[in-house]
């Protein structure tokens, strides 16, 4: 039987380096969805392929490190998650604001009626 503090302290490494890939994912897909080609296609596209890229890159330097060997099912596993972190990357800021607006309706503005008053004349 698995001892809780280990499986608390796996589990927790786990939820940073998912934490970690997902950071690494936005700020890479903000610098650099406005260059070249990456412009005519959709972001989420960007974000679903950036994902798998460095997800796959991830799991193979790892197993190189920690001298595990390859099993092809954990490649799936490595698939599965990178589309999770794509889901998360790509949408869970608009989950995270309708929950909030869900929550506390007269508190918020909403994005789209405030007006930057400070470009009209």
């Amino acid at each position: 039987m698995a001892n809780v503090g280990v499986l608390v302290e796996y589990g927790s490494v786990l939820l940073a380096v998912l934490c970690g890939i997902c950071i690494l994912i936005s700020v890479i897909t903000e610098f650099t969805k406005d260059i070249g080609f990456l412009k005519k296609i959709p972001t989420t596209l960007q974000v679903l392929v950036l994902s798998l890229v460095v997800c796959v890159t991830v799991f193979f330097m790892y197993i190189s490190y920690a001298n595990i060997p390859f099993v092809w099912y954990y490649l799936v596993a490595v698939i599965f998650i990178s589309f999770v972190i794509a889901l998360i990357t790509a949408k869970g800021w608009d989950y995270f604001i309708d929950i909030v607006k869900r929550y506390w309706k007269n508190k918020i503005p909403d994005i789209e009626d405030t007006e930057d008053t400070t470009t009209k004349e």
